[in-house]
């Protein structure tokens, strides 16, 4: 029995269609801004402290195994094997709604991951990670690997159909 091969196709209108929903979303912020202050002039008038509710680590998958390839140049393209904690804050920050002068503190989370070969947390942000479902995927994280994953190659095709025309270039290697 042949093995039927299957090809997978890209939607070459993808790219485009990101840029038109990024430039309506834009235009939308520009003629409709929430009015948010971010840097502050004191003395300032404030109304209230709004904290959101912290959110809770995701547990979801914690504790499972992940292989996590660092972006730091001091790992060496190497990947390793890690265990989800989960989605942890990272930061606040602060924001002040100008039309009701309400602080409003938000958090902001990031997966984290600990490396026991280097007794380490790395985060998400600063890594490429997948978890590990069947003992045939515990590989290594290649170039390729990066590149094929679909904002890479949508960044990558975004950047290669503005050249030339005055638009912004991401580099993506």
């Amino acid at each position: 029995m042949a093995e039927e091969k299957v090809e997978e196709k890209v939607d070459e209108s993808f790219g485009d269609d990101l840029a038109t929903l990024l430039g309506a979303l834009s235009k939308e912020m520009e003629e409709n801004p929430i009015e948010i202050e971010f840097e502050f002039k004191y003395p300032m008038e404030i109304s209230g402290i709004k904290k959101r509710p912290l959110r809770n680590i995701n547990t979801k998958d914690s504790g499972s195994m992940v292989q996590v390839r660092p972006c730091a140049d001091e790992y060496e393209k190497k990947t390793f094997l890690g265990i989800y904690i989960g989605d942890v804050p990272i930061e606040f920050n602060i924001a002040k709604y100008t039309k009701t002068n309400i602080l409003t503190i938000i958090d902001t989370t990031n997966p984290a991951i600990f490396v026991p070969e280097l007794n380490k947390v790395i985060f998400g942000y600063e890594s490429w990670w997948g978890q590990i479902k069947s003992e045939e995927e515990l590989s290594q994280i290649t170039d390729g690997d990066i590149d094929n994953v679909w904002y890479v190659k949508a960044l990558k095709q975004m950047s290669e159909k503005g050249k030339g025309k005055g638009e912004v270039h991401v580099n993506t290697n």
